[in-house]
Formats: C-alpha cells, sequence, structure tokens
C-alpha cells in the first residue's frame, strides 16, 4: 500500500515538474520569437498559378474574374455560354425592350443582361434585392461594371439554389 502511495506521489512530482517547465518555456517564448527574423511570412506566399481558359471558351477574357470572384468552374463554364447568349461579351450591352425601369433607365444591362428588376425597390426590398444582398448602393449603370456584375449575377445564381432551382433560372438556363 505504502509503494503504491509512493509511486503516485512519484507520478505527481514528475508530472509537475514536467508542467513547470513547459509554463518556464511558453514565458519565454515571445523572447524567442522576438530574435527569429522571418523573412516572409507563410500566409503571404499567394502562388501565381496560370489557369487555363479552354480555347472552344467564347467570352473567355472573363473567365479568371469568374475564377477569382469564387465562381464554381462549372458555373465559369455555364457562365461563357450565359454571357455569350446575353451580350456576346460586350459589358456595356443594354436590352431596352426588357420591361422595367429604374431611375429613368429600362432594359437590362451588363454581360449577364441583368434585369433591373433586380434593383429596383420592393415591398419585402425596400432598397432593391441586389443592394440588399450584396450590400451596396446601386445604379443600374453599375451593372455595366464587370466586377458588379460577376457580383449580381453571382447572388441570383444563390437566389435560384435556394429556391431549388438550378442556379440560372433568371436566365432559363437549366
Amino acid at each position: 500500500m505504502i509503494g503504491v502511495t509512493v509511486n503516485k506521489l512519484l507520478i505527481v512530482f514528475v508530472a509537475t515538474v514536467i508542467g513547470c517547465a513547459s509554463v518556464a518555456e511558453a514565458a519565454n517564448a515571445p523572447d524567442q520569437l522576438e530574435r527569429v527574423v522571418m523573412s516572409q511570412h507563410p500566409f503571404d506566399y499567394v502562388p501565381q498559378a496560370k489557369r487555363s481558359v479552354p480555347a472552344w471558351a467564347k467570352c473567355g477574357q472573363y473567365w479568371n474574374q469568374l475564377r477569382d470572384a469564387g465562381w464554381l468552374e462549372k458555373d465559369v463554364v455555364k457562365a461563357d455560354a450565359i454571357m455569350w447568349r446575353e451580350s456576346r461579351c460586350f459589358a456595356s450591352a443594354h436590352n431596352k425592350n426588357d420591361p422595367n425601369t429604374v431611375q429613368g433607365i429600362k432594359g437590362s444591362l451588363g454581360l449577364f443582361q441583368i434585369n433591373l428588376f433586380w434593383i429596383q425597390r420592393t415591398t419585402y426590398y425596400p432598397n432593391g434585392y441586389l443592394q440588399t444582398v450584396l450590400n451596396r448602393d446601386l445604379v443600374p449603370a453599375d451593372l455595366f461594371d464587370i466586377a458588379v456584375t460577376i457580383d449580381a449575377a453571382q447572388a441570383l445564381i444563390r437566389y435560384d439554389r435556394a429556391q431549388g432551382g438550378c442556379g440560372w433560372g433568371a436566365w432559363l438556363g437549366c
């Protein structure tokens, strides 16, 4: 019985000594880090991998912008077809035949021909749907901006998928 108690005390003593040594080592850690000069933080490194665009792409000049905005590769491929069909890859495309009017401008605008319905004020979205989900003020001309229209199209894809669609319902692309 005494041997068991001595063994337990010995284990507690060893654990305490190891614990104190770890605490002392941790207390000196800031000094150790200050002495080490890091030439570059590992998270600062961003690989510059070249991403290929297939030869058959119609609007290949926008592929990397779509990818940089977080689009899935399958959606980049679909977006290529939609941009070609809707605007022939012209960011300044404007279809004045669509019925919605915002701030005196009528129609659908930009690469994806986003209808102004999505930025007009409604009962459910007093600031407009895209203004609400993108958390920014939008006027119709903003849809000619490539980055804005890419973000807006992605928001519409998410909206359609949240409703159980394929994501491309706004463009009848399912």
